[in-house]
């Protein structure tokens, strides 16, 4: 949950005290999944013979889109916790996660026997909100382990496959969705960081009612991503059906 700290604050709804700009930030990467995975849908079925998501000109779609989902973890993290730390609140949404992540792997397991989903999107925010609220109240350690881990990717001297590796007897050679840690954990301790060491909580959005859509996207991000792929499908055996 994110609030602001005062009701008055510009752009932010006086009844949810949300910052308004960061749901429309992932409102924003909800849209374009929807849209990436309504691309996927179509080669999928048969209609499009585009190479998603694995064509060159997919992964740097697909990258905005993760970028954005945990930029603003981190940053939701650092807003929730960093004044105090409020335990049945981390609990509750971790529990979410996991039972979201366990609903994803099992569906996954029946559509994609041969490429279902072990560590997709939210695995790795479960796993990445139990790194990020340790160092909520150590926003420049956060940044500086991030621009490491991110220099440490790009560098070649971290390697995405860990700890996975340790168990590649075990899973699949290809997944539908994989989300390493790195070097995606260090996106999520930026947004950490910066939401720590900035008074975030004080941006406003110029205009907040013209991105009501999105605003409202991006509190109902976990439910919408758990139900948008399914419609999707449906929709399109549907018109197979007919």
């Amino acid at each position: 949950m994110i609030k602001a700290t005062a009701s008055k604050t510009p752009g932010v709804p006086l009844k949810s005290h949300r910052l308004a700009w960061v749901d429309a930030l992932r409102g924003l990467a909800i849209v374009l999944m929807i849209i990436f995975h309504f691309c996927y849908d179509l080669r999928y079925f048969g209609y499009v013979n585009w190479n998603v998501p694995n064509g060159p000109n997919w992964w740097p779609f697909r990258y905005l889109i993760l970028s954005l989902f945990i930029f603003t973890l981190g940053i939701s993290l650092s807003l929730a916790h960093k004044k105090k730390f409020k335990p049945s609140a981390f609990v509750k949404r971790l529990l979410q996660l996991i039972v979201a992540s366990l609903a994803i792997t099992a569906m996954s397991l029946v559509v994609f026997p041969q490429a279902w989903i072990y560590f997709g999107i939210l695995h790795f925010m479960t796993a990445a909100s139990l790194v990020g609220i340790v160092f909520v109240k150590r926003p420049v350690i956060a940044l500086a382990l991030g621009l490491l881990i991110l220099s440490g990717y790009w560098l070649g001297i971290v390697n995405s496959r860990w700890p996975f590796e340790w168990f590649s007897g075990f899973l699949p050679r290809r997944t539908e969705d994989f989300v390493p840690l790195f070097p995606w954990l260090g996106v999520m301790l930026l947004g950490v960081g910066l939401a720590g060491v900035l008074p975030i909580a004080t941006f406003s959005l110029p205009k907040a009612e013209q991105f009501k859509a999105l605003i409202y996207l991006g509190k109902h991000g976990l439910i919408i991503y758990l139900i948008h792929q399914p419609i999707l499908f449906a929709g399109f055996l549907l018109v197979k059906l007919l």
